[in-house]
């Protein structure tokens, strides 16, 4: 057989276990699937057949009108992108839509939309009809994007095909005219917006123009621009002729002060009119030099007296007279002009000085009337904005587009879409699957206790020592019935499998580690009824038919079962032997079938409740652990009786019973708690009253899953 491993080394349940499971729940399993598919083929004969119509439309991704929009106008339509094929779904399967279609295919008339009252009260108003029908609609309309698409499919479901198709097709139609509407719209509340808003517009720009004007007219100014150009090219022009003048100016002033200066040094008027530059004094000194020249010539040859020269002397005297008349007239015609340069530079300085102080009152009031010509400016582009707006608002209207086409209208369906037999057939099958597999989790849970070996060593990690069979599921001699005493069994039927477990038990115990010889073992339970006392009696009888010297102590100072089951007369017991009143050998009976020895309690005589624990009751188990090779201690059950922890606390080992299917879990973990607690050494549990028939079914990981393998070897 093949297992499954876990990480961690523990087996896990492989497909034959499951198949065990399956074989021990077969018949609630069988009953929870037959149930699951009869009420699925239930609902499908019952279930009324339903069509399913369905409408395409598409978004367009990019608009396209009639009249394309500025790259100014705000009323521009972007691409379609994903959220708004999101947004049209959501606008397809809102109720104002859904009412439309409600009031256009009149379904206020169609029982189906608009039932009536089945107490017979009176009818609903309209608009409570009205809102049931369009909730009517909703719950049968499925609207969906096809895969990441810009197309949209529209499903309706209705027992009626022409009905489905009808209002599948309604709601594409109602979605593709509200969308146009409401572009209609739109445009026409922009136009009405920007139409008023123009009004307003117009009066400010008429208002702003008015000012600029009446600031012109008030302070005499061209554009701004033309005061500033004209002013300039004025004083450009003044600028370059009062240079003029002052040049002029200064070459007067500097020829009369030429003039001036020599003549107050002494000069003649021959070397001031050189200075002068003047061509007739120029002339002048040339005849004179002349005359010079023949006096100097005359003298030479005649005497001061010759009239020839007394001639020439009158007549440089008078060209002296002539230059220096000339040189007079020059003098004061300098002066003139140089009076007349400097009024002419004072008068053009003058002129300037007027311009410069005009052009700084110009440009004051050019800053005034450049701001009321911006605020001119800006209302009128602001109007011509709105105007350009309006006039693209008013061309669209008429010509407004839904931003979708219908891509498939709905046909009539031929054949319904549900009830689908291979759907209820899935279903089917599942419900069966899903109802077998909770039957067999909840009888699975409500099981109480373990079922296996494996389960007792993972929930309470000690070992499984073995199990110990119920007689009525050995399917042996015919012998055995419920009446069958165990102990009794096993003297009768010692080659049985009754037998042996308690033979592997005794060795399992025997070879179990401990720190010290296993000798005295203590047999103990968590409660009480999981057939420990049983167990005891037939561990000790087994175990001295095969030729061990054992001795069995009744330690259960309540019930004492192991003495009303062995002994019918006790001289005495265990409390004799205890308080001193008797040896050991008194007091140890002997079971005649086995050869087993007892320790038993008598009937009426109470053993003190610290006697079990006493130093007494060490040296009594001492000396019996000297005299006996197997000593077997039956306790009471570990959580209602404390003196079994005690005792348990004495032996060599301990072995906790759980009844197989019954013990809780938790109680088995509790008693194992307190009896670590105490420091005993548990060797191991081991199951009582196993079903070999039913553990051979599930018992995964126990040997007697392959009882009916091997059970030709029991006699």
């Amino acid at each position: 057989m093949t297992t499954t491993t876990a990480d961690d080394g523990s087996e896990l349940l492989d497909l034959r276990a499951i198949g065990r499971t399956i074989r021990r729940f077969a018949l609630p399993i069988a009953i929870a699937s037959v149930i699951a598919l009869a009420l699925t083929a239930a609902v499908y004969w019952h279930a009324s057949p339903s069509y399913v119509a369905t409408a395409e439309l598409q978004l367009d991704r990019v608009s396209d009108p009639v009249v394309p929009p500025t790259a100014d106008d705000k009323q521009q339509v972007f691409p379609t992108d994903s959220p708004s094929v999101d947004t049209a779904v959501q606008v397809l399967e809102s109720p104002d839509l859904l009412g439309r279609v409600v009031d256009s295919q009149h379904l206020l008339r169609n029982p189906l939309f608009n039932p009536p009252s089945t107490n017979g009260g009176a009818p609903l108003p309209p608009n409570a009809a009205r809102d049931r029908a369009t909730r009517i609609l909703a719950g049968g309309l499925t609207v969906q994007r096809e895969g990441v698409s810009y197309a949209i499919a529209i499903h309706y479901a209705s027992p009626d095909p022409v009905l489905a198709a009808a209002i599948a097709n309604a709601v594409m139609r109602e979605y593709l005219e509200g969308q146009r509407s409401a572009q209609e719209a739109d445009t026409q509340r922009t136009a009405q917006l920007l139409g008023n808003r123009m009004a307003q517009l117009r009066d400010q720009v008429l208002t702003a123009e008015g000012a600029v004007a009446r600031y012109r007219a008030q302070h005499g100014l061209f554009a701004a621009s033309d005061v500033s150009s004209i002013t300039q090219q004025e004083l450009s022009v003044l600028d370059t002729q009062l240079a003029e003048a002052k040049s002029a100016q200064a070459a007067a002033n500097a020829r009369l002060s030429a003039a001036q200066s020599q003549l107050a040094s002494g000069k003649t008027g021959d070397t001031l009119g050189e200075s002068l530059n003047s061509p007739t004094v120029s002339a002048l000194r040339q005849q004179r030099a002349q005359l010079g020249a023949q006096l100097s010539d005359l003298e030479s040859r005649y005497g001061p007296r010759h009239p020839d020269l007394i001639k020439i002397k009158g007549q440089i005297a008078d060209l002296d007279t002539q230059i220096n008349a000339e040189v007079s007239r020059i003098v004061s015609n300098v002066g003139t002009d140089a009076r007349v340069a400097n009024q002419r530079a004072a008068s053009i300085s003058g002129s300037i000085s007027a311009l410069e102080g005009r052009l700084a009152a110009d440009n004051n009031a050019s800053v005034r009337l450049d701001e009321l010509q911006r605020n001119a400016d800006s209302a009128r582009a602001l109007y011509q904005t709105f105007l350009d707006n309006y006039k693209q608002a008013v061309a669209r209207q008429g010509t407004e587009a839904s931003g979708a086409h219908a891509i498939a209208a709905a046909q009539v369906p031929a054949l319904p879409t549900t009830p689908n037999p291979l759907i209820f057939l899935a279903i089917g099958l599942v419900a069966a699957v899903a109802s077998s597999t909770a039957v067999v989790t909840v009888m699975t849970f409500l099981e109480r206790g373990f079922r296996t070996g494996d389960a007792v060593e993972k929930r309470l990690g000690i070992a499984s020592l073995g199990a110990i069979p119920a007689l009525e599921s050995l399917r042996e001699p015919s012998s055995v019935d419920a009446r069958t005493w165990p102990p009794q069994y096993v003297v009768e039927h010692p080659k049985s499998a009754f037998s042996e477990a308690f033979r592997s038990l005794r060795t399992a115990i025997l070879l179990a580690p401990t720190d010290r010889e296993t000798r005295v073992v203590a047999l103990t339970s968590a409660l009480p009824g999981e057939g420990k006392t049983s167990a005891a009696i037939c561990l000790a009888r087994t175990s001295a038919m095969a030729g061990t010297s054992t001795v069995l102590i009744d330690c259960d100072t309540r019930r004492r079962e192991s003495s009303r089951l062995l002994a019918d007369a006790i001289p005495r017991g265990l409390a004799e032997v205890l308080a001193g009143e008797c040896t050991l050998q008194d007091a140890l009976v002997r079971d005649t079938p086995s050869g087993a020895w007892i320790l038993a309690q008598r009937p009426g005589v109470e053993i003190p409740l610290d006697a079990l624990g006493s130093e007494r009751m060490v040296r009594v188990l001492e000396e019996l652990r000297q005299r006996f090779e197997f000593v077997i201690l039956d306790t009471a059950p570990i959580l209602p009786v404390a003196e079994a922890r005690v005792v348990a606390k004495l032996a060599d080992a301990v072995l906790l019973l759980v009844r197989w299917k019954s013990t809780p879990i938790k109680a088995a973990e509790l008693a194992l708690r307190k009896l670590r607690a105490i420091d005993a050494r548990v060797a191991g549990v081991a199951l009582s009253r196993v079903n070999l028939v039913e553990q051979a079914k599930s018992g995964f990981g126990d040997p007697e899953l392959y009882f009916n393998s091997y059970r030709q070897y029991y006699a």
